[in-house]
């Protein structure tokens, strides 16, 4: 079957593939173009290289032999070999000035990384646009939907070229008008009393309450949820509850208060990118900009030491790191 297979014309699968999505050679002739008789012809002459039915034609249609399904997943995984193939050559046919497309967690590319962005941009003169797409589930590098992906986890693809950038460590936080009205937890036991705002995505598990309270007390804790952490923040800031935030929120403008539980959530930081991306110049430039944006010598918060809020901004005046925002803060 296999050598059969390698006989066959590209442009027959091509056929091939639109009749088993349709399952009509009429719909699958107009879509591509050409007559139906066409359509039937194409479909006949690969059936007789490969010497095995694909399709049962019959009144309501056209349905898939079993070795037309297994033909249908292996064409699928050569049509998707070619569109890689075309999408590589396009990066390497772009101009030494053409865009960087970076996919990162919105969090950290809202509150973190768009000022630092601007802030280079600013600095070095770069003429290169950024695309910037805030993705809450993991993009495929591979399949070049961006060319570069910040993660908060470890990309499993061995082609990639992969580096972890550093840890985002999470703490609790609530507003003023929160703690004034419910009073302030003194430790996990004590959440029980109070409203929780819990974000949840594709990279970031949830806070798992079910597994400590129970899942009717923690169904009753959780008062809003949300996968978005500008959503998440807001809901914080106005008073909706206790929520997970980076533990540098405040030191970049978070208008929360830090609520001391003992426990923090510690996830990694990846960085994945393309192999034939990265050897465009102005890609390899890029990348050194965001290793040092999460460089723990820097930044020590993004370190695999846990620092809490009060520790950072005894460090890190708040009025400094502001100003090093020029102009950003999680309120605006």
């Amino acid at each position: 079957m296999e050598h059969q297979w390698r006989n066959a014309d590209w442009n027959s699968i091509r056929v091939f593939l639109a009749v088993a999505r349709l399952c009509s050679f009429r719909k699958a002739a107009d879509e591509l173009g050409m007559s139906v008789n066409t359509a039937r012809r194409t479909i006949s002459r690969l059936e007789d290289q490969l010497t095995y039915p694909l399709l049962l034609r019959d009144t309501d249609g056209v349905r898939l032999t079993d070795a037309g399904r297994r033909v249908v997943m292996a064409a699928r995984d050569v049509e998707n070999s070619v569109s890689d193939m075309w999408r590589v050559a396009g990066v390497a046919e772009r101009e030494a000035n053409g865009p960087i497309r970076l996919a990162i967690t919105e969090g950290l590319g809202s509150f973190w990384l768009t000022p630092r962005i601007v802030e280079h941009m600013n600095a070095t003169g770069a003429k290169n646009r950024i695309e910037l797409q805030c993705a809450m589930r993991s993009v495929d590098v591979l399949r070049m939907e961006a060319d570069i992906s910040v993660q908060l986890e470890k990309p499993d693809r061995p082609e990639l070229q992969i580096k972890q950038l550093g840890y985002l460590h999470l703490k609790p936080f609530a507003s003023s008008s929160y703690l004034e009205k419910f009073g302030r937890p003194r430790n996990v036991a004590d959440m029980v009393n109070h409203r929780v705002v819990e974000q949840q995505t594709d990279q970031l598990r949830g806070y798992e309450l079910d597994k400590i309270f129970g899942p009717q007390i923690a169904d009753r804790m959780v008062r809003m949820k949300t996968n978005f952490s500008s959503a998440h923040y807001w809901a914080v800031a106005k008073g909706a509850g206790i929520g997970l935030m980076p533990n540098y929120a405040r030191a970049i403008g978070g208008d929360v208060e830090h609520v001391d539980l003992g426990f923090d959530f510690r996830v990694e930081i990846w960085l994945a990118t393309h192999p034939e991306v990265a050897k465009s110049a102005r890609h390899k430039e890029f990348i050194d900009f965001l290793t040092d944006s999460f460089d723990e010598r820097s930044y020590p918060w993004f370190g695999p030491d846990t620092m809490t809020p009060e520790e950072i901004e005894k460090q890190f005046s708040r009025e400094d790191l502001l100003s090093y925002f020029e102009g950003f803060t999680a309120r605006t």
